[in-house]
């Protein structure tokens, strides 16, 4: 009877270290996966960014196919105005050959024939006002005049085509411009959430260098998204 209690409080000591040795192994592992409770918060960090990327990303582009669409719209009205050109310097060319001069220029004005002592005539200009010439259509005008109006016109849709060009390759270039922007913002976005999956392999494997592998193509993402943010402030 008197070793009984010896038996058992040898067992009790071996119960005791072994319950200590699990507890300092627990700790050490513990204090060796500590770093897992920051991945949870880069993750949420990284989240930040690709939300914020993936918006500008989607509007830009959006932007950018509306300005392209402008600027075909005005090609559009550029090769219309081209082909109204066209059509009137066809017209006035052909008047010049048959050696027709516009009306109110000082060979139009001059005179025919010579009388002594009597004025002559005026016939570069009909003697009906514009609102008869409207109404008896294109047969009120003289050659001379029609001529004339041929060249205003040409001028005129020359001075829209000016217009129009530059309003168009103006447009263009915003457009090209959102794009890249948009493209930068895309790759930023790729990025995090490259690093955001690598953190989720990171902690479910408890592999700390692959945490740190995130980390730093999170935050290449990131001076990516820097800079594309600041070249879209200075558009």
């Amino acid at each position: 009877m008197p070793e009984e209690p010896e038996v058992e409080t040898k067992e009790l000591q071996e119960t005791i270290e072994e319950l200590q040795e699990e507890r300092k192994e627990r700790a050490a592992e513990a204090k060796a996966s500590s770093w897992t409770r920051y991945v949870a918060l880069t993750t949420a960090f990284l989240a930040v960014f690709a939300a914020i990327g993936a918006l500008q990303a989607g509007a830009l582009v959006n932007e950018a196919m509306m300005l392209q669409l402008k600027a075909s719209d005005k090609w559009n009205e550029y090769e219309a105005d081209r082909q109204k050109d066209h059509m009137y310097s066809v017209a006035a060319y052909s008047l010049l050959d048959q050696g027709v001069k516009p009306a109110g220029s000082p060979e139009s004005h001059a005179p025919s024939h010579a009388t002594t002592g009597a004025a002559q005539p005026d016939t570069s200009e009909p003697t009906t006002n514009s609102k008869t010439k409207k109404e008896a259509g294109w047969g009120a005008f003289s050659p001379g005049q029609r001529l004339k109006m041929y060249m205003s016109q040409v001028d005129n849709e020359r001075e829209k085509e000016d217009e129009l060009k530059t309003e168009a390759q103006k447009t263009e270039k915003e457009s090209a411009t959102n794009m890249e922007l948009h493209e930068k913002f895309a790759r930023s976005v790729t990025l995090i959430q490259v690093a955001v999956a690598l953190s989720a392999i990171a902690a479910l494997a408890k592999l700390k260098p692959v945490w740190i592998f995130s980390i730093l193509v999170g935050l290449s993402g990131i001076i990516i998204f820097a800079s594309a943010y600041l070249a879209k402030l200075h558009a």
